[in-house]
Parts: structure tokens; C-alpha cells; sequence
């Protein structure tokens, strides 16, 4: 059996988003799409694929979250001068360099 083919404007009306929205999530690679021409259709499973892996809850098809690497102390410059947050339930450092900016060490 043939499986059915929506256009991104059909995809963007199930999914209540705007067209260009679906355009993007195709070229990013987040939704399978098939160009034919100047357009792109795509296969109703592959939506159902889609929402599958955007679901919120199931820790088997969601991604998992990514490590945030966090920069080591000694990479710091030297004459950035470290503030401690003496709040309760704060617990880490603010380093401010001689701007106005700040690292959170």
C-alpha cells in the first residue's frame, strides 16, 4: 500500500505551526523530508515519527539532555577577583574581571 504524502503547509496545519517552521525543522534534519522539484513532501509516519520524539515524559524516545561543559578555575584569568554568594541556597562563585562582567566559577 501507498503511504500518503502531506505538504509542508498540510504538516504546518496538524501541527498548528507556521509553514516556514516545517521548511526549517526539514533542513535541520528534525523531520524527514522528500524534495521533489522546488517542494517537499512528507510521509505521514514520518510526522507521527516526529511528534514521537518531541514527546515530553518517556525518557526512551525523548533526547537526553547534553553535558554543559564547565570551564576549570585555573583557565580563568588571573586577574579576574572571585565574589562568594553568601545566600543559602546558592552554591557556587561569582568571578568578576576588571569590567563589568561575570563568571560563574
Amino acid at each position: 500500500m501507498i503511504e500518503k504524502f502531506l505538504t509542508t503547509e498540510q504538516v504546518a496545519n496538524i501541527l498548528q505551526m507556521h509553514p516556514f517552521t516545517i521548511l526549517k525543522f526539514i533542513r535541520e534534519g528534525k523531520l524527514k523530508g522528500l524534495k521533489l522539484g522546488r517542494v517537499y513532501r512528507i510521509k505521514e509516519s514520518d510526522v507521527h515519527e516526529f511528534l514521537e520524539s518531541r514527546m515530553t515524559g518517556s525518557r526512551t524516545t525523548a533526547q537526553k539532555p547534553k553535558k554543559i561543559q564547565v570551564e576549570n578555575e585555573k583557565t580563568v584569568k588571573p586577574e579576574i577577583q572571585s565574589e562568594k554568594k553568601n545566600s543559602a541556597n546558592t552554591h557556587f562563585d561569582l568571578k568578576k574581571d576588571d569590567g563589568e562582567h561575570y563568571f560563574i566559577i
